[in-house]
Order: structure tokens, then C-alpha cells, then sequence
């Protein structure tokens, strides 16, 4: 006869089994809202992302990037461009998709930020 203690076990396990799918397949196509806490003060622009699979595009401030988007992870690195700085510098970014929030950090020359973006409506 299985412990209570296996049997919760063995549950747990069933219902992550049967979770993971879901979780694992929210996608991050689509428009975001993106909010920025940087050292200058907080920003606000727009992420158009596309793709499927792992690789994926985003576009922004007149500016495409390429990345990858797996396990909820999106990474993207490249030259950005900042109008109100007057030069470009290369953009790295890393995120997490948790609960259809993402959120993470990044750098832009020397300066290091992090971000929380959600679904644009």
C-alpha cells in the first residue's frame, strides 16, 4: 500500500505533466506594451514581436532585432539607435514570459536597465 506521502507525490507529478503543455505554449507573437526603468528615468515604447518557434523579430523606435524566444527566455542583442542620447550602441536584452507578463533586464552601452511589459490591447 502506497504512503500518503507517495500518492501526493505522484499527483503533483500528474498535474505538472498535465500543466507543462499549457505553460510551455504561450507564445510571445504579438504587440507589447514595454515599460523601461532606466538610470534616466522610466520609458515606455512598443515591441512588435513575430516569429515562431525559437527564432523571432522584434521591431521598435525604427529598429529590427533578431533573438530567440524558448522555455519562456526571449533574448535579443543588437545596434539601437536612441534619438534622444544622439548615437547608437549595441542593445542587449533578456526576458522572461511568466504569466503573460514579461519582464527582465537589459544594457545599452553602459548603461544597464530592466523592463516589465504586457500584451498591448
Amino acid at each position: 500500500m502506497a504512503s500518503q506521502s507517495s500518492v501526493r507525490t505522484r499527483a503533483a507529478l500528474a498535474a505538472l505533466v498535465f500543466l507543462l503543455p499549457a505553460l510551455a505554449s504561450e507564445g510571445i507573437a504579438g504587440k507589447w506594451d514595454v515599460v523601461w526603468d532606466t538610470e534616466g528615468g522610466v520609458r515606455t515604447q512598443q515591441w512588435s514581436v513575430s516569429g515562431e518557434g525559437e527564432a523571432v523579430t522584434l521591431e521598435f523606435g525604427g529598429n529590427e532585432f533578431q533573438g530567440s524566444f524558448k522555455d519562456g527566455r526571449l533574448e535579443f542583442s543588437g545596434n539601437f539607435y536612441s534619438p534622444e542620447a544622439g548615437y547608437s550602441a549595441v542593445l542587449k536584452v533578456e526576458g522572461r514570459l511568466m504569466d503573460g507578463q514579461l519582464s527582465g533586464n537589459g544594457t545599452w552601452d553602459q548603461y544597464a536597465m530592466t523592463f516589465t511589459a504586457t500584451r498591448a490591447e
